[in-house]
């Protein structure tokens, strides 16, 4: 198993801890290159329809050049932080545009929206993974299916983004049917199941294979075929417990295992790949009790399949919406927020432009999520009434809509149009601003409301902290470069140990205690160094000059780290007092 396959488990999300450093660090760098292709597609779509009657194969393709650049260097950026299967998306959408540039009039509206949202996706996606959600690259099956659709690939299948260390395991399980051997018989029972089973989808059809497949594996010899025997009869016992749909990729797969058979009749290796994409949909079943079906467990166990839970790879998960719409959704909220603050405070100015701003509000969120437009209507409703009155709205009002704006922001700072308590609580917002607004007594917190309130607050606060953080780490690394660079020059030093007391206290109060420590001894380093009797060749010889750097380094990765994953810094690092350096272990966090 490979590092960056992020299923639905914790477990596994473990495996990628001390890799979300690398990709916060040039997250930023891919989304520019992504808009920057974004951009330049756009540009010689409108090249091409301002001489949409001349030739389109002379147009300058300076602009698909440039896009195919930008791609190219996103490609790079994805593979060096390891995220293989993110960036075979972005080869598929780098290989498209060099389609293009060969065949200008490929590049249509239709072609350049769909390497647009799988931008949008990309970054979505990997969004989720530095906020610690469970995501897997397998949800991004749509939008590679659209790019590998618009250079006519030969392959394209979600097993492509599925990141796993294939070989070959026999699985282990009695087999109780007796060994088949190849031959027209066999072929002939495998036509005519197989058939049924594609048309019909016809469970007892399937266990037959399943008992056929392991009758095959009884009678092989190696160990690359009876494994691809095992596990054909674990995929099509799912398929008789009905624990897959049964889509296009299911009945490819079994078509292809008829195919393997003539091969393996003629005595041909077996196909790792087939078995590779088998154990793939073997993955996607929806498993309730491991007795219930033997064969297909034994060929999980064999594997560790049971880390991976099924994924919706035909639904569109990621990207849905424009970046640009969920940013104008955030800055339209901000501006309306600030304008019922003032509202409530008796502003009277304020109102001539609480309709509109609020108006833009409401067709964000119903536009991003029509299921709230009940709160959208109820957060009209109250601006409505607070307009017509011409006075500040009573307190219990103005809090309970304050609520409203404050969860939609939150909603907007991290937006999941797929979580399931959206819809339910902007319904439970909306009868909550109803009652009020008519009169009734505001309702006491939700302990949901009291919890957003907390979080809104802690991570104001967070963010507050790492921006202080990141100015005393630059100031510190000034100090100490200065010093690296002129060691017979004490008094570079004699900032530092303040610097490093004022970043010591920070990270206690933020419980960051290991941290805490290593900067503590650090301050005893450069207070050594600061002695009359210091000797700058000992202290280098003794690796003090090293601790320090190397120190400054940790620190700067738990930094970053705390603008997207507080808690997990908190747990990574450690400070080794042996060695007297502070580092990611993730050894320490999975314990």
């Amino acid at each position: 198993m490979q590092l960056h396959d992020l299923n639905s488990s914790p477990a596994e999300l473990d495996l990628t801890l001390l890799d979300l450093g690398p990709l916060a660090w040039v997250l930023e760098e891919l989304r520019k290159s992504l808009e920057g292709a974004s951009k330049a597609l756009k540009r010689f779509m409108r090249e091409a329809e301002a001489s949409r009657d001349s030739d389109l194969a002379a147009l300058d393709a300076t602009q698909l050049r440039t896009a195919r650049q930008q791609l190219h260097q996103a490609v790079g950026a994805l593979e060096m932080v390891g995220m293989s299967a993110p960036a075979l998306v972005l080869r598929a959408m780098e290989t498209a545009v060099q389609k293009f540039i060969q065949s200008p009039v490929l590049c249509t509206q239709d072609a350049a929206a769909k390497i647009e949202l799988a931008g949008f996706s990309l970054i979505h996606y990997l969004e989720n993974v530095l906020a610690g959600k469970p995501a897997s690259a397998v949800s991004l099956f749509p939008q590679y299916r659209d790019i590998q659709g618009l250079v006519g690939a030969d392959r394209i299948h979600p097993a492509d983004l599925w990141v796993f260390d294939w070989r070959w395991i026999e699985p282990t399980l009695p087999i109780t049917v007796p060994a088949r051997e190849y031959g027209d018989e066999s072929r002939q029972l495998l036509d005519k199941l197989m058939l049924t089973l594609i048309r019909t989808g016809d469970p007892e059809a399937a266990r037959s294979l399943s008992d056929i497949c392991l009758g095959f594996a009884q009678g092989q010899t190696g160990i690359e075929p009876r494994t691809f025997w095992k596990i054909a009869a674990g995929f099509f016992e799912a398929l008789a417990q009905g624990l897959l749909n049964v889509d296009l990729y299911v009945k490819r797969a079994t078509l292809r295992v008829l195919l393997q058979y003539v091969w393996l009749a003629k005595g041909t290796d077996a196909s790792a790949r087939l078995a590779e994409d088998l154990l793939f949909l073997c993955s996607q079943a929806k498993v309730q009790r491991a007795a219930d079906s033997p064969v297909l467990s034994a060929v999980r166990t064999a594997y560790g399949l049971k880390r991976f839970k099924p994924v919706d790879y035909e639904s569109l998960q990621f990207g849905r919406f424009a970046p640009a719409l969920i940013a104008q959704a955030r800055k339209r909220i901000a501006s309306a927020k600030e304008t019922w603050s003032s509202a409530t405070a008796g502003d009277l100015n304020k109102f001539k432009t609480l309709t509109d701003q609020f108006s833009l509000v409401t067709d964000s969120l119903v536009k991003l999520h029509p299921p709230s437009e009940s709160l959208a209507r109820a957060m009209t409703r109250v601006i409505e009434t607070t307009v017509s009155a011409g006075q500040a709205p009573r307190p219990e009002l103005a809090l309970e809509f304050a609520t409203a704006v404050l969860y939609l922001e939150a909603v907007f700072d991290d937006f999941d149009p797929n979580d399931p308590q959206l819809w339910a609580r902007t319904a439970r917002l909306a009868e909550r601003l109803e009652s009020v607004r008519g009169g009734g007594q505001a309702q006491p917190l939700e302990s949901w409301m009291e919890q957003l309130y907390q979080r809104v607050n802690d991570k104001q606060t967070m963010g507050s902290v790492v921006g202080e953080l990141h100015a005393s780490l630059a100031a510190l690394e000034k100090s100490l470069d200065l010093f690296f660079r002129t060691p017979e020059d004490t008094q570079l030093l004699a900032v530092v140990p303040k610097q490093l007391s004022q970043m010591q206290g920070v990270l206690s109060m933020l419980g960051l205690d290991q941290a805490a420590l290593a900067v503590t001894h650090m301050r005893e380093l450069v207070e050594s160094l600061l002695k009359p009797d210091a000797n700058e060749q000992q202290a280098r010889a003794d690796g003090i000059f090293d601790r320090l750097g190397n120190n400054l380094g940790a620190l700067s990765f738990l930094i970053d780290m705390l603008n997207y994953q507080p808690a997990l810094a908190k747990r990574l690092f450690v400070y080794d007092a042996a060695k007297g350096e502070l580092r990611a272990d993730k050894e320490h966090e999975a314990g």
